[in-house]
């Protein structure tokens, strides 16, 4: 299925659960998938488990709380040329 083809989706909370579900579903569509979460180095793990799976994937920390972070995210989208015409946010809230 490609009916998301040349199209950006840009999932925020997209380490694991929803978020990561999202992406994958987006991915299948055929859309080029951007993952975003402040787990560094689980959005980086389930990132890879979607190239493995042979999509388009581009993993990226962000705390969405925080909006210079969210600048750089969509800065990084855009110089990856993985211009936005798809946008998804799943604003996650954590406590350490």
């Amino acid at each position: 299925m490609n009916i998301m083809k040349d199209k950006v989706a840009l999932v925020t909370g997209a380490a694991s659960g929803l978020g990561f579900a999202t992406a994958r579903a987006f991915a299948q569509a055929g859309a080029s998938v951007v993952l975003a979460d402040w787990k560094e180095q689980y959005v980086n793990a389930a990132a890879q488990l979607l190239k493995a799976e042979g999509f388009e994937i581009l993993a990226i920390k962000c705390d969405v709380s925080d909006e210079k972070e969210v600048e750089q995210m969509v800065e990084k989208t855009v110089a990856e040329k993985l211009f936005s015409s798809l946008f998804i946010s799943r604003r996650s809230t954590h406590m350490n």
